[in-house]
Formats: structure tokens, C-alpha cells, sequence
């Protein structure tokens, strides 16, 4: 597979709020400087963890969007470090966001710390497997937790998907799933799914749960022929945006039907390096 022939990414600036009540309040910062009671702060699985200066009398601490305006959680008298849950994957969901923020209020008045931490998916092979679904890895090229919210492979595929990236595709209102589970070691072992999160630096392996290269037409002879084709792996960020590869594959051999259902395959499926 070519490692880099297409790369697009949309800067969409938006969030996929958790369900329930969120408050619009106003968060203006009229206190100390953020390097005098924020010490650090860091991501660790799904929380993020916010560490403040020891001689700081932190009395409230609040997460939210620095754009939209809205809190998510709350800890009055927080300890230190304070935890946040800002991952949810059992509901593909997430707070990590160019615009997410944390104020400490102390006895000097408030301040406000912006936390970094963007994620960005690399897709770097694709197998093709015998009931026509793909194996895959994705790295987490970012510095803030990936959550995998759809897996898209469409083009010119003999069962493609909808296309992620197009004007058509609304996020917020999606709800086919992930498309993917995780295989040997990120297998998941319960429904939270913490197989879709991937961590900066960490490369995790999938399965579709959908089988892009399988004709759903038994009549597949016509697609057999080797001939090249062009499809399209497309990984849709849990924090807004995606990012898309293209690859080179050939379908060759006899359609063999799948057991139990109206679809075949071609047996020999090779992606190109």
C-alpha cells in the first residue's frame, strides 16, 4: 500500500457533545496567570489529568468548550491532580477538541488553562481478508487520545461505504457505528470499546465489520478479471475531521460464493505495495 498517496483533512472545529444537560455560562478570566496555578497537564486513556501548583487553594475547577461556551463537568474542592473522563467510546463520543479548557478558581480569582492535544489517523496497510471484510492499523500520528469514531472504505470497491468527507455526511447525526472492532490484542473484552480509543504514538489493528471487497451480486465473474482498481480508506476523528488514503488493489480467480449468503468474492485479492 502506498503509505502517503492522499492525505485530507477537515478542520471542522467541532465536538460531538455526550447526552444530558449542558449549561451555557460565561467564562471570563480575571485572576492569576495560568502558569501560576496550573503545574501540568496530561492524557492518560480516557481521562485527562490536570495537575495544579502545591501552594494553589484550588476551590472549583471546571471543563468545558472554549468556543461553544459550555461546561461538562464541575469538582468543587477538586483534588490535585483532578481526573476528567473525556473519552467515551460505548457512545463514540468525546471532549478532546482544539477548544477544550479547564478554569481553576482560587481565593485570587480564576484561571484558565487551554489543553492541547489533537488526533490525527494514520492509516499505514490494509489487508483484504476471504469473507470480503479488511484488516487494517491505524497509528495516532497526534498528541491527544484518538477516538475512532467511523471507518469509511469506498471508491471504487466492490461494496463501498458512504463517503465520510462528503458535503452530505453529518457527524453529529451518524449512527451506523464504528465499522470496525479491534483483533488480537485490542480485542475488545466488554461493551465500553476501548478498542476504538488509540493513544498518541500507538498503532492498533482492526477488522471491518462490513465486507467492502465482497460483491452482494453472486454474478461477480465481471469483477474477477485483474484488472486495478482505486479505493479509499477514510478514519473519521471522535473530536471532529477526518483524514483519508487512497490504495491500489486487483480482484484475479473464479468467484466463490460466501457460505449462507447471497454474496461472492474473488479468492485472490492483492493490494498493491
Amino acid at each position: 500500500m502506498n503509505r502517503r498517496p492522499f492525505l485530507q483533512t477537515l478542520a471542522t472545529g467541532g465536538i460531538v457533545l455526550s447526552a444530558g444537560c449542558v449549561s451555557s455560562i460565561s467564562f471570563s478570566n480575571t485572576g492569576p496567570d495560568a502558569d501560576d496555578v496550573f503545574a501540568d497537564y496530561r492524557y492518560e486513556g480516557t481521562e485527562l489529568v490536570v495537575r495544579f501548583r502545591d501552594d494553589r487553594d484550588v476551590q472549583r475547577v471546571v471543563l468545558f468548550d472554549g468556543v461553544a461556551d459550555e461546561e461538562y463537568e464541575t469538582v468543587e474542592r477538586p483534588s490535585n491532580p483532578v481526573r476528567f473522563p473525556v473519552v467515551f467510546p460505548d457512545r463514540l463520543e468525546t471532549y478532546v477538541s482544539q477548544s477544550l479548557r479547564v478554569k481553576a478558581e482560587t481565593p485570587d480569582g480564576s484561571a484558565q488553562q487551554r489543553i492541547w492535544g489533537l488526533a490525527h489517523a494514520y492509516v499505514s496497510t490494509v489487508e483484504p481478508l476471504p469473507d470480503g471484510r479488511a484488516r487494517l492499523e491505524i497509528e495516532n500520528q497526534g498528541d491527544g487520545p484518538l477516538l475512532v469514531r467511523f471507518v469509511a472504505i469506498h471508491g471504487d470497491v466492490p461494496n463501498p461505504t458512504i463517503d465520510p468527507q462528503s458535503d452530505s455526511f453529518d457527524q453529529s447525526s451518524f449512527e451506523l457505528g464504528s465499522g470496525v472492532v479491534g483483533v488480537d490484542e485490542n480485542r475488545p473484552l466488554s461493551p465500553s470499546r476501548t478498542d476504538l480509543v488509540v493513544q498518541p504514538g500507538e498503532t492498533k489493528s482492526f477488522e471491518t465489520t462490513y465486507a467492502p471487497f465482497a460483491f452482494l451480486d453472486e454474478t461477480a465473474a465481471d469483477g474477477c478479471t485483474g484488472d486495478e482498481g482505486t479505493g479509499r480508506i477514510a478514519v473519521v476523528h471522535g473530536s471532529g475531521g477526518s483524514a483519508a488514503y487512497d490504495f491500489a488493489y486487483r480482484l484475479e480467480g473464479s468467484p466463490t460464493k460466501l457460505e449462507g449468503r447471497a454474496a461472492a468474492v474473488c479468492p485472490d485479492l492483492v493490494v498493491e505495495p
